[in-house]
């Protein structure tokens, strides 16, 4: 199992005190998850408040209760991952991730966040592709979406990165675009394992795109801390109004489910830095 990775891992890289005394043991799970704290460079990593590593099932671990499943209901597909098994996603197909009432208080007070999971994609030049939102039912992009698009362009292997987010609690409903363009372009993804992630620092309102450890573009906005009225979920491979978690029939209704695999996804409520998302990323390969 990657936990066990992680862990023999994390022994090696690591200081065996943080292994037996700080970690923190998964909160009334069975068996308990050792989460990693450091990576190869000694670079300590907070505790997600979800990850799955999709090792043939849909299992949940981090600081915040939640369950997972299907959008369909079906038995969720797996495959070979980038280490262990993956999820497979398929057309009509998303994950559906719940958390408890108590997780959704802390979701709408998000403030800051972290994204990261690796992806690998089969290559269909679609328009517009959800990787991972945070729906609201009175809203068709949600909350917060990060997503891949074509880019209106016909390679295969070209996407380019995109984020939206409108902190609903706030005073006057803000909203803010992560669309960098051609900075945000990622070249030779078809078919290939990438890791992929999205942080946003509300102190500085500051987006940072990560592809395989490193930062590929930034961008600063002046939306401040998140915060949301409402939260109706979380998807993984779709947009909120595609599987019930939004409203709407514009343009993200009539985009495509994610065809792919997932693997080690993990979120976060702070930006990790540069060099905590390499460590991720080194942890996690």
């Amino acid at each position: 199992m990657k936990s066990l990775k992680y862990s023999v891992f994390a022994l090696f890289a690591a200081a065996m005190t943080c292994m037996l005394g700080s970690c923190k043991q998964d909160l009334g799970q069975n068996p308990p998850f050792d989460y990693p704290q450091e990576g190869t460079s000694g670079v300590e990593l907070p505790d997600p408040l979800y990850h799955s590593a999709f090792d043939g099932d849909l299992f949940l671990d981090g600081t915040l209760k939640g369950t997972m499943s299907t959008y369909t209901g079906e038995s969720p597909l797996f495959t070979t991952g980038q280490a262990g098994e993956a999820y497979q996603n398929q057309d009509g197909e998303a994950l559906i991730l719940t958390p408890d009432a108590s997780a959704m208080e802390t979701l709408k007070a998000l403030g800051s966040y972290s994204i990261f999971m690796w992806i690998k994609f089969d290559g269909t030049n679609k328009e517009s592709t959800g990787l991972f939102s945070i729906g609201n039912k009175s809203l068709e992009v949600g909350n917060f979406s990060f997503f891949l698009n074509n880019g209106n362009t016909t390679n295969p292997s070209q996407f380019f990165f995109k984020g939206y987010m409108k902190a609903t609690g706030a005073a006057n409903q803000p909203e803010a675009w992560f669309d960098a363009g051609d900075d945000a372009k990622v070249d030779g993804m078809a078919n290939r394992w990438a890791h992929v992630g999205l942080t946003y620092d509300a102190e500085s309102s500051t987006f940072v795109l990560y592809v395989n450890g490193g930062a590929v573009c930034t961008r600063t906005c002046t939306l401040g801390a998140l915060s949301f009225d409402t939260i109706s979920g979380i998807c993984l491979g779709a947009f909120p109004s595609q599987v019930g978690l939004g409203s709407g029939t514009g343009w993200t209704a009539t985009a495509t489910f994610f065809t792919g695999a997932m693997d080690e996804f993990a979120f976060y409520n702070v930006a990790l830095t540069a060099a905590q998302a390499n460590a991720l990323y080194e942890l996690s390969k």
